[in-house]
C-alpha cells in the first residue's frame, strides 16, 4: 500500500542539488522508490559498500533495470541512509512509496529512514550553491559566565523608512571616454570622486524641474548608481542629460584636469533599472540580496561627499585635514573610519539593521616636494642629499617608493600637468640627452634655456613619465606629490609598520570616544538631512549584547597526568621557566634531533666562543625537555651572502646528509627579498635542509643571565615543532569537566579526536599593478599564494603544509588541480600515519567576504569533494568525510568591549577576555555564525575573529556550541607562542606558510624582477578574437604558475615553517 502522506521532500524548484525525503513510518510490507517512469540506483551507504556518483557500476554491485524500479538487498548491515542516483533525469522531484520484494528493511530496527538524493556539486552554479542554515546555540555546555558587551554598531530604525527605492545607472561620459572608469590609483579615484560629485549637484541644478529641489533625496554613488525615493521613471526608461563646458567653471582645479583640454560637453545618461525594498525580506537569505545594504551603505556617505571634507575609498573615509607625523619619516598618519550596513538577528524573521563604524588611521604620503620628501626618507638634507643618494641600494629603495606614485608638475609656465610616476632613471639628470630638433640635448642644458632654470640637483636621478612607448624626464625638485594618497602595502617598510600599529592602539576604555567623533565627523546622526529625507533614524547608543566566557583548553606534557591547568578566573598561564629557573616539563613526542647538523655564522655576526657557549646552553635546555641533541660537527663562516654562493653552500650540506643549519645572522629590519634570511629559507625548499635563523641581539640573551632560559625554550619550541616533535597536548581541563558532568577527556577523544582532521586554508595576494604596467597592457605577473596547513594525528600540534601559485588577485582558489592534489596528499598523510582516513574534515579558511561566501564553497568546497571522488574512485578511500568549511575574518569591522571598562587599568584587564564568544543579536540571522576573542590582547583594543559556516555535510548538523568551543580549543595549538593566538592555530600557520610561499617566490625572482610577463589582449581586436587570446592567455598562466610551484613546492613532511 502506498503511504504518498509519509513521505517529506525538500527540492530546489528551479535548480537539482542536494534533496531530503524523510519517511516518519515505514508500512509493514517491503518497498522501494519509484520516480514515475525513471529508474533510479539505490546503494547502502556504509564504510564497506560506497558508490561513487562517476564511477560506473560493475554488473555484480546492481543490476541495472530499463524498468520502474532498481534495488537491492538489505538484511544485516546497519540502515543509516542510501545514496540515490538521477544526475540523470533533471526533471525528477518527488518520489512514491511502493512495494517491492528485492528490498527489505526490518520496520521495529529501523523505524526512521532518510534517503538522500546527491547530486555532484560540477552539475551546479556558483549562484545555485546554498549556504547552510543559520544554527543558535543550544548551550549544551556551561560556560564560565556570561559578558555584557558594546558592539561598535548602532541600530538603524527602518520603520518609517519609504517601501522602495529606485536604483537608475548613472554614466556621464565624454563621446569618447567614460568618466566612471580610469586608473585605479588613489588619486585617480579620489579626483573621480569629487568630479562626480560636482558634476551631480550641476545637474540636479540645471534639472530642477525633473529632480525636485531636495538633494538629500537621492544617493549617489559618485560613479554609475543613483538611488531615488522619487519615482522619477518607469523601470528600463532612458533620459539624457548635457552639460556645456560654460558650467564646468566652477570646477576646481583637480576636477578640470582631470577633464583635460578639448572637451567639449558630457553626456550623462540616466537609466531606471529597478526599485530596492527597503524592508526586504530577502535581504537575510545566506548570500542573498545586498541592494538594501548598498542602498543604506551610500546614503550614510551622502553627507561626506558634500561637505568634502573625507578622503573616500569605498567604506573607508579618512579627515584630509588630519595630520599625525610620524617619527623619522616624512609619510604622514590620517585619522577616519571604516563603516558598512547589515542585517543581525537570532533568525531571519527577527532581524535588524545596524550600522558598524570602526575608528581607523592609514598611512599617507605627504603633499609635499618630491626632492624634500627624498631627502627626509633616507635621512639627508640639501647639502648632503647628492653624496647619500650614491649609498648602496638608496636608489633601488627610492624608487620603491615613487614608482606608482601620482605627482603634479611645478614649473611650467601655465597649467601644470600632473601624472603617475614610472620610476626613477638610472642615470642623473646631468647624464640625460634626448633628441630636440636633430640635436642632442642635456636634461640640464634644456631646463636653463626653456625655463631658464638652474637644476640645484644634478646628480640625482630623474622621475620618468610614460605615454606608451615615449618616455619623459622631470627633476624630482620640480615636482610635488600630490594629497591623498595611503602608502600601499608593498611600499610599507618595518619601521613604518611599528609605528602604525602603535598608532591604532587604543584602549576600550577610550574605543566608545573615537567612534562617536568619527561619527559626528561623518554626521551619521539623525540630524543628517540625508537621513531625515528617508526617515531613516539612528540610535544614540552602541548596541549591547550578552556574550559568553569559554573554559580553555589544559595542556598535558610526558609525565602522566601532568596537566596545565587554566586557574579560577579561567586564564592558562603557559610558562617554561619561572624566576629563571626552567619548570621540569617533557614534551610528549620529543623529535629525533639530527646527527649531522651545522652552525652558520654569516659575516662575523658572533663570535665563534658566543656560539659554543649558545650550543652547549641550547643542548642542555633540549636535553631538559626529552630531546637528545648533541654539539654540532661544524662550524662554517660564510662572509659571501649572495644567493648562488649560499646555494652552492647548501648543495654541499645536502649531498653529505646535512639535516639542519643553525645560521646567526643579523635581522630582518631591512625585509627584502636579498635578506640573508630569506636566501637561507629558499634552501629549504630546495635542498630539503631545515634552518633555524637566530640574531646576535636573540644570541646575547641566550648567553646572558637574565631571561637566557625563557629565550632557549623559545627556540628549543621552534625546533622541536619543525622537526617534528610535539611540544605539548590540548585536552579538556578539569573545571570544564566539573562544571558539565564530564568524566571522559571530550576535548582530545572527541572534538579534536583521531577521526576528525583539521586544516587552514589562507592565500597572500600581490600588490595591485601600476598605473604604467596597465596601460602597457601587461597581464598581472605576481601571483596570489595558497597557503595550507593540516593535522594529521591527533596531536594537534603536529602538522604538515604546503602552499601553491595561482592567477593574481584571484580571492578564491579556482585553480581545482593543485588544490584536489593537495588535499588528496593530506588524506594519504593522515591515513599513512593513522592507518584509516578521516571521518569529519573541519577547514579554517581566511580572508573571504560576505560575497564571497558561495565562491569559498563551489570551488573550494568543490576541491575537497572532488579529492574524495578521486581517492574513493582509486580503490583508496572507503567513504566520504563529512566537510564543514568555516570562514575566519580576522581584520571584520567587528569590536566588541565589556560594557563596564575602569579607567586606569592595562590592555588585558579591560578587554574581553581569551575565551569570550559572541554568537546572538549581533550576527547574520540566516548564517551559523559568532565572533571569537581568542587571544589575550596586550595592546589596544581586541579585534575579535569573525567565523561564518559555509560548507556542512555533517549529518546531523555539527552543534553551534561544540564548533564555538573546538574553535577555542584550537588557538592553543601554535605551539611556540605562550599565549593563545586570534586565531585557530592550524590557520595561524596557513597564512605563514602563505607568507613563506610570497617570500620563496621573490627571493628566486629578484623580488619578481626576473619573471615571465605577459601581454594582455589587445583592445582594437573583436570580442571573439579577444576571448580566444584570453583563454590562451589564462592557460599560459596557469602553466607557468604550475611549473614556478614545482619548482618552489616544499617537501619536507613536518612544520619547517615554525
Amino acid at each position: 500500500m502506498t503511504r504518498q502522506t509519509d513521505i517529506q521532500a525538500i527540492t530546489h524548484p528551479k535548480k537539482r542539488r542536494l534533496l531530503w525525503l524523510t519517511m516518519a513510518q515505514l508500512p509493514t510490507q517491503p518497498f522501494a522508490l519509484t520516480f514515475g517512469c525513471k529508474w533510479a540506483l539505490i546503494e547502502e551507504l556504509n564504510a564497506e559498500n560506497v558508490v561513487d556518483e562517476n564511477e560506473e557500476f560493475d554488473h555484480h554491485q546492481l543490476r541495472i533495470s530499463s524498468q520502474s524500479t532498481l534495488g537491492m538487498q538489505t538484511r544485516s548491515n546497519p540502515l543509516s541512509s542510501y545514496l540515490i542516483r538521477f544526475d540523470r533525469f533533471p526533471d525528477i522531484i518527488a518520489g512514491l512509496l511502493v512495494p517491492f520484494s528485492n528490498l527489505l528493511i526490518d520496520r521495529r530496527r529501523h523505524p526512521t529512514v532518510v534517503f538522500r538524493f546527491f547530486n555532484s556539486m560540477a552539475a551546479q552554479k556558483e549562484e545555485d550553491i546554498q549556504l547552510p542554515e543559520k544554527i543558535n546555540n543550544d548551550n549544551e555546555f556551561r560556560p564560565i559566565g556570561p559578558v555584557g558587551v558594546l558592539i561598535n554598531a548602532f541600530e538603524l530604525n527602518l520603520k518609517s523608512a519609504p517601501d522602495k527605492a529606485g536604483k537608475k545607472g548613472k554614466e556621464p561620459q565624454l563621446e569618447t571616454r567614460e568618466l566612471a572608469r580610469g586608473p585605479r590609483n588613489d588619486e585617480s579615484k579620489e579626483t573621480r570622486r569629487e568630479l562626480h560629485w560636482a558634476l551631480w549637484q550641476i545637474l540636479l541644478e540645471q534639472n530642477a524641474e525633473f529632480f525636485g529641489g531636495r538633494k538629500s533625496e537621492f544617493s549617489y554613488d559618485c560613479a554609475l548608481l543613483l538611488y531615488s525615493i522619487r519615482r522619477l521613471m518607469r523601470n528600463g526608461e532612458t533620459r539624457e542629460f548635457v552639460i556645456t563646458p560654460e558650467s564646468l567653471e566652477g570646477l576646481s582645479e583637480r576636477s578640470r584636469s582631470y577633464l583635460k583640454s578639448g572637451c567639449e560637453r558630457i553626456k550623462a545618461s540616466l537609466m531606471a533599472t529597478e526599485e530596492v525594498e527597503v524592508r526586504n525580506v530577502h535581504v537575510t537569505e545566506p548570500g542573498g540580496d545586498r541592494s538594501v545594504c548598498q542602498f543604506l551603505e551610500l546614503l550614510s556617505t551622502q553627507r561626506m561627499h558634500d561637505k568634502n571634507e573625507h578622503f573616500v575609498f569605498g567604506n573607508r573615509m579618512f579627515e584630509k585635514n588630519s595630520v599625525v607625523t610620524l617619527q623619522g619619516d616624512p609619510r604622514i598618519c590620517k585619522d577616519g573610519m571604516q563603516k558598512n550596513v547589515r542585517f543581525v538577528g537570532d533568525n531571519p524573521n527577527n532581524s535588524s539593521a545596524i550600522i558598524q563604524l570602526d575608528a581607523k588611521k592609514s598611512a599617507f604620503f605627504p603633499a609635499m616636494p618630491v626632492i624634500d620628501f627624498v631627502g627626509r626618507f633616507i635621512g639627508s638634507n640639501a647639502n648632503t642629499i647628492e653624496h647619500d643618494f650614491s649609498r648602496p641600494g638608496t636608489v633601488r629603495m627610492i624608487n620603491k617608493q615613487i614608482k606608482g606614485l601620482s605627482v603634479h608638475t611645478t614649473h611650467l609656465a601655465e597649467t601644470q600637468m600632473s601624472f603617475c610616476a614610472s620610476g626613477l632613471t638610472d642615470r642623473s639628470a646631468s647624464d640625460l640627452t634626448f633628441m630636440m630638433e636633430n640635436h642632442e640635448m642635456n636634461l640640464v642644458h634644456y631646463y636653463e634655456q626653456k625655463y631658464n632654470r638652474r637644476l640645484r640637483y644634478p646628480r640625482l636621478p630623474c622621475v620618468i613619465h610614460r605615454r606608451g612607448s615615449r618616455e619623459s624626464f622631470f627633476p624630482m625638485e620640480v615636482l610635488q606629490i600630490i594629497d591623498g594618497q595611503r602608502v600601499t602595502l608593498d611600499k610599507q617598510t618595518p619601521k613604518l609598520t611599528e609605528q602604525m600599529i602603535r598608532k591604532c592602539q587604543v584602549l576600550p576604555f577610550e574605543l566608545p570616544r573615537g567612534i562617536e567623533a568619527q561619527r559626528d565627523m561623518g554626521m551619521i546622526q539623525n540630524a543628517n538631512p540625508f537621513f531625515r529625507a528617508h526617515e531613516i533614524r539612528v540610535e544614540t547608543n552602541m548596541m549591547q549584547a550578552e556574550a559568553q566566557h569559554l573554559y580553555p583548553p589544559a595542556l598535558a606534557f610526558a609525565a602522566p597526568n601532568e596537566q596545565l591547568e587554566p586557574n579560577a578566573r579561567g586564564v592558562l598561564d603557559f610558562r617554561l621557566a619561572e624566576r629563571g629557573q626552567p619548570i621540569p616539563r617533557r614534551y610528549p613526542v620529543p623529535c629525533e634531533f639530527p646527527k649531522t647538523w651545522a652552525v652558520v655564522i654569516v659575516q662575523n655576526a658572533v663570535r665563534k666562543e658566543q656560539c659554543r657557549q649558545f650550543c652547549e646552553n641550547l643542548i642542555r635546555c633540549a636535553q631538559a625537555r626529552g630531546v637528545q641533541m648533541g654539539m654540532p660537527p661544524r662550524v662554517d663562516q660564510f662572509d659571501d651572502t649572495s644567493i648562488e654562493n649560499i646555494r652552492e653552500q647548501f648543495s654541499f650540506f645536502s649531498k653529505h646528509r646535512c639535516q639542519f643549519v643553525l645560521f646567526f645572522a643579523p635581522g630582518k629590519e631591512s625585509a627584502h627579498a636579498g635578506d640573508v634570511h630569506h636566501v637561507f629559507k629558499l634552501q629549504e625548499v630546495e635542498h630539503g635542509v631545515l634552518t633555524q635563523h637566530v640574531s646576535p641581539k636573540i644570541m646575547e640573551k641566550a648567553t646572558g643571565r637574565q631571561g637566557a632560559i625563557m629565550v632557549l625554550d623559545n627556540i628549543m619550541l621552534k625546533m622541536n615543532l619543525k622537526m617534528g616533535g610535539v611540544n605539548y597536548d590540548i585536552c579538556a581541563a578539569q573545571a570544564f569537566k566539573q562544571a558539565n558532568g564530564l568524566r571522559h577527556d571530550i576535548v582530545s577523544e572527541q572534538w579534536l579526536g583521531g577521526k576528525r582532521m583539521f586544516f587552514g586554508l589562507e592565500l597572500s595576494h600581490a600588490p595591485p599593478q601600476t598605473l604604467f604596467e596597465r596601460r602597457m597592457g601587461k597581464a598581472p605577473a605576481i601571483p596570489t599564494i595558497v597557503g595550507m596547513a593540516y593535522t594529521v594525528s591527533k596531536h594537534m600540534l603536529k602538522l604538515n603544509g604546503t602552499y601553491w601559485m595561482q592567477q593574481p588577485r584571484v580571492t578564491t582558489v579556482q585553480m581545482a588541480a593543485p588544490m584536489v592534489n593537495a588535499v588528496k596528499e593530506a588524506l594519504m598523510t593522515f591515513n599513512g600515519l593513522n592507518g584509516c582516513f578521516p571521518e569529519h574534515i573541519f577547514v579554517f579558511r581566511a580572508g573571504a567576504s560576505e560575497g564571497e561566501y558561495k565562491k569559498v564553497a563551489y570551488w573550494e568546497g568543490g576541491a575537497f569533494e572532488t579529492a574524495f571522488a578521486e581517492l574513493i574512485k582509486e580503490r583508496k578511500m572507503a567513504k566520504r568525510p563529512f566537510l564543514t568549511m568555516i570562514v575566519c575574518q580576522r581584520n571584520s569591522n567587528y569590536r566588541i568591549i565589556p560594557k563596564n571598562v575602569q579607567q586606569g587599568g592595562r590592555a588585558p584587564e579591560q578587554n574581553c577576555q581569551p575565551g569570550t564568544v559572541l554568537d546572538k543579536r549581533a550576527m547574520h540571522s540566516s548564517l551559523t555564525e559568532f565572533l571569537l576573542v581568542g587571544h589575550r590582547t596586550i595592546q589596544g583594543t581586541a579585534q575579535p575573529l569573525r567565523c561564518t559556516v559555509v560548507v556542512d555535510t555533517a549529518e546531523p548538523r555539527i552543534k553551534l556550541s561544540e564548533l564555538e568551543q573546538i574553535s577555542y580549543a584550537l588557538c592553543y595549538q601554535h605551539g611556540i607562542c605562550c599565549s593563545p593566538t586570534a586565531v585557530p592555530g592550524v590557520l595561524y600557520s596557513a597564512g605563514d606558510l602563505a607568507t613563506r610561499g610570497r617570500n620563496n617566490w621573490r627571493t628566486s625572482t629578484g623580488d619578481g624582477d626576473h619573471i615571465q610577463q605577459f601581454d594582455l589582449p589587445p583592445q582594437d581586436q573583436s570580442d571573439q578574437v579577444r576571448a580566444d587570446m584570453q583563454a590562451q592567455l589564462d592557460e599560459q598562466r596557469a602553466q607557468y604558475f604550475a611549473q614556478v610551484t614545482d619548482e618552489l613546492r616544499p617537501t619536507i613532511p613536518t612544520k619547517f615553517w615554525a
